[in-house]
């Protein structure tokens, strides 16, 4: 952050002062800090700490790697980060999975084990079953100063959607956004991105404008009707986002936000009644505020406060039909209308307190409510509003025992009105064994709170103004959040003198209450007439689901998921930059009480072993930057893992894959203009499976032009 330009000279001074004697003990000086090899992170604790001193792994994504990848999106960036995956480029938001657990009718559409933030702001979405929606995700690339990515859960930071990790998106300071910005890619397969951006001052207050146009036509082919076809995948999106940074006083800063982005996804498959073509339209609105008050410089205060609307249609038709009597066979057809689609709003309040006590001691706590409804026919057969409300108290402390010895220990303790308490501890000792390296050992727990489709969904296909029957698809029977133990030991080496650094993590996690989406029998409440006649026909122990089956949430699975994980970073020259990360992990699953399945086609196994399937036993990133002659920059990235299935009820897991991406750039300058004209081709190896064997993404490629001026 550049606070000489944003404050008058005092001020400057005071944040200064702050961050020195909140990195570190004794008072690190900024230039220090910026300088030095580690860079500084607040995401883990949310305490400006080196990474050698954090109680969790974390991979920086800096500007340069962004700027060099060639990423359209922040989620493909995320392949860079070893253990994480994700799904091809299709119309389908992306999943994000770190340590696989995509599994699971949640999970398979919106990752909600992985916490987003921007600038602080969460991207959970209630309406989105307490997940991500990538495809709205309120940030251009442009913008971005870093993204930390915390490699292990951290709930008790960032709540119960930080259940596998965080990522958290750090956008540049408007001050350093000034004048004018516009690029666009333009290439095959519908490529049309375009981004115009506006950084200038009113007075004291610094603000930034961004819009951005976002269009491609996603997956090539489809195999649909025994034949690979055109998939009718495309997608356009837009993005208006507006921050100002308005100082109040020498020690008050006030910062505001707002973002609008809306989506149109093609969904549907060519020629199928059940699930013809149509158009997604989804829109997030989302607003913030937050005071930041600079106690002194040890002591900092922050209060913030955060709306967001999410809203989503699709309607179309579907046929459901099934025979109604054995003994004079009948059939009944209807054509209900189904919209996957809905509203939800969130308020979110927030209240944050750094402080530094003693010269080897650092904290911070803070306290948190949210408040969220959400209205959707198709996750509850009602138009009523489902609400829910939660507060939160957490607080991280640092202790510096001795020079090479650290302990920092962290507690969140969140009460929600729906599934009651969750206390998530951590504790971790890091050991500046020598110089340059260290040893860092991290027990935690944590929790994720269940969305409101799995402690209350009621989804179904019935015969309106007909007969009445109903199709049940998804019927809640009461869940609790589900628990994640982890052990880690970490290795952290800054080799100074081979310009190199390594970060290894050992890793042991253990969910011993998993949520599955599996068929339970339904009360009398809520009959399933479709499936009760299904029963009858096959001569299934109908006695035992007299009202049918249905899906619902339920924990009962116990699941370890052990392994490693390390990543490199190396400049050999000062024009050469080398990041390579590997990942081992091992799943292991079991039912902790099988009997309440209601399922007689030996589906428990089956889901058992998609659930070991849910990551890539081994995956490899890496990427290559070079600095060439005349402002050239050359980039090549490559990621490999092995089979893995992302969704359940699949016939089998997706391929073994290789994907190798490579960008090539020249910079120049026109006067006082600046700018930079780059080719980027993807996939260039071979094509990519998406989260279903029977999507193919093929070979991408296309020009690119920013200018500044």
């Amino acid at each position: 952050m550049n606070t000489t330009t944003r404050f008058p000279f005092h001020r400057s001074a005071c944040l200064s002062a702050l961050l020195g004697a909140l990195v570190s003990f004794p008072v690190i000086a900024e230039d220090d800090v910026f300088f030095s090899s580690l860079p500084v992170v607040a995401s883990v604790s949310r305490l400006p700490q080196q990474l050698s001193e954090t109680p969790a792994s974390v991979t920086v994504i800096d500007q340069e790697m962004i700027r060099a990848s060639g990423m359209r999106t922040v989620e493909d960036l995320l392949r860079l980060v070893p253990g994480f995956q994700v799904t091809s480029h299709n119309q389908d938001p992306a999943i994000v999975a770190y340590h696989g657990m995509g599994y699971g009718l949640s999970s398979e559409e919106y990752g909600p084990r992985v916490q987003v933030l921007v600038d602080g702001r969460s991207q959970y979405s209630p309406l989105f079953k307490s997940g991500v929606n990538w495809n709205l995700l309120p940030v251009a690339l442009e913008n971005i100063e870093r993204i930390e990515v915390i490699r292990g859960s951290n709930t008790v930071s960032y709540g119960s959607n930080a259940f596998m990790g965080v990522v958290n998106i750090i956008t540049m300071d408007p001050a350093l956004t000034k004048g004018w910005m516009v690029s666009a890619n333009h290439g095959n397969n519908g490529i049309r991105d375009e981004v115009l951006r506006w950084g200038g001052s009113v007075g004291e207050a610094n603000l930034r404008f961004t819009a951005r146009s976002f269009q491609d036509d996603g997956f090539q082919y489809g195999f649909y009707s025994g034949r690979w076809t055109y998939s009718p995948d495309s997608r356009q999106s837009q993005l208006f986002d507006l921050r100002a940074d308005i100082p109040l006083s020498d020690r008050d800063e006030l910062q505001l936000t707002g973002t609008f982005a809306r989506d149109m996804s093609q969904l549907g498959r060519p020629a199928n009644a059940n699930d013809p073509i149509r158009n997604m339209e989804q829109s997030s609105t989302a607003f913030g505020i937050q005071w930041r008050r600079i106690v002194s410089a040890t002591e900092e205060i922050k209060l913030r406060y955060g709306y967001r609307d999410d809203r989503a249609q699709s309607p179309y038709r579907t046929r459901v039909n099934f025979t109604t009597n054995l003994a004079v066979p009948s059939s009944v057809t209807f054509f209900p209308i189904i919209d996957p689609g809905g509203r939800s709003q969130q308020h979110e309040l927030e209240f944050d307190h750094l402080l530094s006590p003693r010269k080897n001691l650092r904290m911070m706590w803070g306290a948190g409510l949210k408040s969220t409804e959400v209205q959707s026919y198709e996750q509850f057969s009602s138009d009523a509003w489902k609400s829910r409300f939660a507060y939160r108290v957490f607080g991280n402390l640092e202790y510096r025992a001795a020079d090479p010895l650290i302990f920092n220990v962290g507690a969140s303790y969140e009460h929600d009105n729906i599934t009651g308490a969750m206390f998530d501890p951590r504790m971790s000792a890091s050991f500046h064994v020598m110089p340059g390296h260290t040893l860092r050992l991290v027990a935690s727990r944590a929790h994720r709170n269940p969305s409101l489709y799995e402690t209350s969904g009621h989804s179904e296909r019935r015969d309106v103004g007909g007969t009445g029957l109903a199709d049940v698809l998804f019927h809640a029977q009461g869940v609790k959040p589900e628990q994640i133990d982890t052990l880690e030991l970490g290795y952290l080496a800054e080799l100074k003198e081979y310009r190199a650094m390594a970060d290894v993590r050992i890793f042991s996690e253990r969910i011993p209450n998993y949520i599955q989406i599996l068929p339970l029998a339904l009360p009398a409440s809520s009959p399933d007439d479709r499936e009760v006649q299904f029963l009858r026909m096959n001569s299934i122990n109908y006695a035992a689901y007299p009202n049918g089956r249905a899906d619902s949430a339920v924990n009962l699975a116990n699941v370890r998921i052990q392994g490693y994980e390390y990543q490199l970073n190396w400049r050999p020259f000062e024009t050469t930059r080398l990041m390579y990360g590997n990942a081992l992990i091992s799943i292991s699953a079991d039912y902790t009480d099988i009997s309440r399945v209601a399922d007689d086609f030996n589906n428990g196994p089956k889901i058992i072993n998609q659930t070991r399937d849910s990551a890539p036993t081994h995956s490899q990133t890496a990427m290559l930057v070079q600095q060439l002659p005349y402002a050239v920059t050359a980039s090549i990235m490559y990621f490999r893992a092995s089979p893995m299935r992302w969704r359940r009820n699949d016939s089998a897991p997706i391929e073994a894959s290789e994907r190798i991406d490579w960008r090539l750039a020249k910079g120049f300058r026109l006067g006082q203009m600046g700018g930079e004209i780059a080719y980027v081709s993807q996939m260039v190896n071979e094509q990519q499976q998406g989260r279903t064997i029977n999507r193919l993404a093929d070979r991408v490629h296309w020009l690119s032009l920013r200018l500044e001026f």
